[in-house]
């Protein structure tokens, strides 16, 4: 008898092994990115200087709101009489640093913002994975694998940048109201804040936050997770305080979405349809969770933001090399789709411990971590929807 709705079994892709390879991956990553010599260049120099002057423009933005209204208070405070004037104004402080930071989260958000408008952050992407193949032919000579070269030859769907050449804000608008990728982007941002800052405000309302909070832990868990580990979610909820909780939230999302953005020039050249790129990244779902756990956190330090979202990218392109296939040739691209979005591997595959596989021909069922063609009826991950048939899909690239 198949279960309820809002039951779901636990996916294989998120166990906890499948984190922590990806916060491994996190790690080996970011190394194998600054080992880059095309980073060390003139130009890129220059590029970098140029991000950390974003990032510090941006921490100064955010913060100089709540530094004016501290200036403000401590000068306000002579009007107060007591004791309890400085604890008043130190919490009002504390609650505006956290709103900001783990309720609205407008750092990681205006770093993300950015790529947006910079066309620097996808040419990092592609120099990485330019390396990487560079890398690996040097280490296995007698292999032919290669990402950078097969994903060029995909038409790149277009994309406008700023040019300096008309006020920032006018070209802020116009892309926000294009019914682009930014205009998603700000649509899928301003859904999830507002859901947040919602939980926040009904945090303290007695019966009611309390079970609002959990409730929206245990959808979101149950949806990735599974129930079991939704359920453990909510009965921890009940014990822990709400703000810890909410805490816990925004960097379970907030990593989830990261990850997305730093796949953006991967997805943008591989057609995959929308019902395939939710099936990829459902299939891999434990380890780009962790992987992007970590540089949400990283994101999280002042004024070296934007550069460290430039380090993110450049390390995506290696967690790329690591959970998929080279890219074919746009003529074999519907065979190689089909195996692309089931990943099967197993524990000693997955920390990349296990013994070498036998030769073989690519993403045949058995061998380690190769790609097992997926049935339409059978959908990758128990939330989401079935695949259509190949005739169906080839119509909708």
């Amino acid at each position: 008898m198949p279960s309820p709705i809002f039951l779901s079994r636990p996916p294989p892709n998120f166990s906890p092994l499948a984190i922590v390879r990806g916060f491994q991956l996190f790690f080996v990553g970011a190394y194998r990115s600054l080992q880059n010599p095309d980073i060390f260049r003139t130009e890129h120099y220059r590029k970098a200087l140029k991000m950390l002057g974003y990032s510090l423009g941006i921490q100064l933005l955010l913060w100089s709101p709540i530094l004016v209204l501290k200036w403000f208070l401590h000068l306000s405070k002579l009007a107060f009489t007591g004791q309890d004037a400085r604890y008043t104004i130190n919490d009002a402080l504390g609650s505006l640093r956290f709103v900001q930071n783990h309720v609205l989260n407008l750092g990681p958000f205006v770093i993300a913002g950015m790529r947006y408008f910079r066309p620097e952050i996808d040419d990092i992407f592609l120099r990485s994975l330019q390396h990487a193949d560079e890398t690996y032919a040097k280490k296995h000579p007698g292999q032919k694998r290669q990402y950078y070269l097969p994903l060029v030859t995909y038409k790149e769907q277009a994309r406008a940048y700023g040019t300096g050449k008309k006020p920032w804000w006018s070209f802020v608008s116009q892309k926000a109201a294009s019914g682009n990728d930014f205009s998603s982007f700000l649509s899928r941002m301003a859904t999830r804040t507002a859901f947040t800052l919602a939980m926040y405000l009904i945090r303290d309302i007695p019966v009611l936050g309390s079970l609002s909070i959990n409730s929206a832990a245990f959808y979101s868990f149950n949806q990735v997770v599974g129930t079991p580990a939704a359920a453990a979610v909510f009965g921890l909820g009940l014990m822990v305080p709400k703000k810890w909780l909410l805490v816990f939230l925004s960097a379970f999302w907030g990593s989830r979405s990261l990850v997305r953005e730093l796949l953006i020039p991967y997805f943008k050249r591989i057609p995959f349809t929308t019902t395939d790129r939710q099936h990829w990244l459902a299939a891999r779902e434990g380890v780009i969770f962790g992987f992007g756990a970590g540089f949400f956190l990283l994101l999280r330090i002042p004024y070296v933001g934007l550069l460290t979202y430039g380090i993110a990218e450049a390390s995506a392109a290696y967690l790329i090399t690591k959970i998929s296939d080279p890219p074919p040739h746009p003529s074999q691209f519907m065979p190689w789709s089909e195996r692309e979005v089931a990943w099967t591997f197993n524990d000693s595959d997955l920390m990349g411990d296990g013994p070498k596989p036998k030769p073989g021909p690519a993403g045949a069922p058995g061998v380690p971590g190769a790609f097992r063609p997926s049935s339409a009826s059978k959908p990758v991950h128990p939330q989401l929807p079935p695949r259509p048939p190949v005739y169906h899909r080839q119509n909708s690239l």
